[in-house]
């Protein structure tokens, strides 16, 4: 299936949650993270329960310090 991560498209194998694509992704260990898919935003709570679908779209984003 093929996935949108922050406008770039990645192949994935079915099922996928949307926990294992922050694993594959490498961001699994990282803090404050918030996911929208589809332009909703995704409770991390919800991570694991959220089965991702063909197209879906993923936004990523990371929180960074500055001053």
């Amino acid at each position: 299936m093929t996935i949108s991560v922050n406008q770039k498209e990645h192949s994935y194998p079915a099922p996928l949650t949307l926990v294992d694509l922050v694993k594959q992704l490498g961001k699994a260990e990282k803090t404050g993270i918030a996911i929208a898919v589809n332009n909703s935003v995704i409770p991390k709570n919800n991570w694991t329960n959220l089965l991702l679908k063909d197209q879906d779209k993923v936004t990523i984003i990371t929180a960074t310090q500055g001053g």
